[in-house]
């Protein structure tokens, strides 16, 4: 995908998107799969977007827990106002699940006051501002497999909104691992897992590989 095509430039024409990437000092880097692409341990401006890859948000607790916040993929954008966390309690970090490229700008490029007052420039603001609203959406599906009690209702609950944000037409999969997975989820993986078997023989749950289908009363 190229830089242009991103939901960040949605609206703007590629000559303008050419001439906003320029202005914007946009960087675009490479990264192998398991490489640590920023770190948000410290304040920064940049923001990132995934123009090609998967890449995952980590959060580590004071403690050295590992927790999976969400997976990037093409397109998804990350920086340090997008972690939604205000405590230095934590670290952030993102960390490339596939070989990636990234394009690199600051914040501060896109908001400070356009000189020319061009529609492009106001558009890319509308867009951000979008992706932020989004990314909140997000946050808040979140919080609602995080707060199920048990394992099941977690796995279940994560399913049922990744099946809702698939595509009408596509298979939903997991864009996890189960070791991620159950980083994402909280729990532990050996427990996970043997739930996840015990849905499958209950023909709850359909996998193969990381597709899969929820069998609901009625769907048999």
């Amino acid at each position: 995908m190229l830089p242009e095509q991103n939901i960040l430039f949605k609206g703007v024409c590629e000559a303008d998107c050419r001439r906003m990437m320029t202005c914007f000092n946009t960087e675009v880097r490479k990264y192998r799969a398991g490489s640590r692409i920023a770190d948000f341990s410290h304040s920064t401006d940049n923001v990132g977007i995934i123009l090609s890859g998967r890449a995952v948000m980590v959060r580590y607790d004071i403690n050295g827990v590992r927790t999976i916040v969400e997976t990037l993929g093409e397109q998804g954008i990350f920086g340090e106002f997008f972690t939604f966390t205000g405590s230095h309690r934590s670290s952030v970090e993102i960390d490339a699940d596939t070989d990636c490229k990234v394009m690199f700008f600051r914040r501060s490029e896109i908001l400070k006051r356009c000189e020319n007052a061009c529609k492009c420039h106001s558009m890319v603001v509308e867009n951000l501002l979008m992706l932020m609203s989004e990314k909140a959406i997000s946050l808040s599906e979140r919080i609602e497999v995080l707060s199920q009690r048990s394992i099941e209702d977690k796995l279940i609950s994560f399913l049922q909104i990744t099946e809702d944000n698939t595509p009408k037409g596509d298979t939903p999969q997991i864009p996890f691992s189960t070791t991620v997975l159950s980083d994402y989820l909280c729990v532990n993986r050996s427990s996970l897992q043997r739930e996840m078997t015990r849905l499958k023989e209950a023909g709850v749950l359909t996998i193969t590989k990381r597709k899969f289908r929820l069998v609901r009363g009625g769907d048999q």
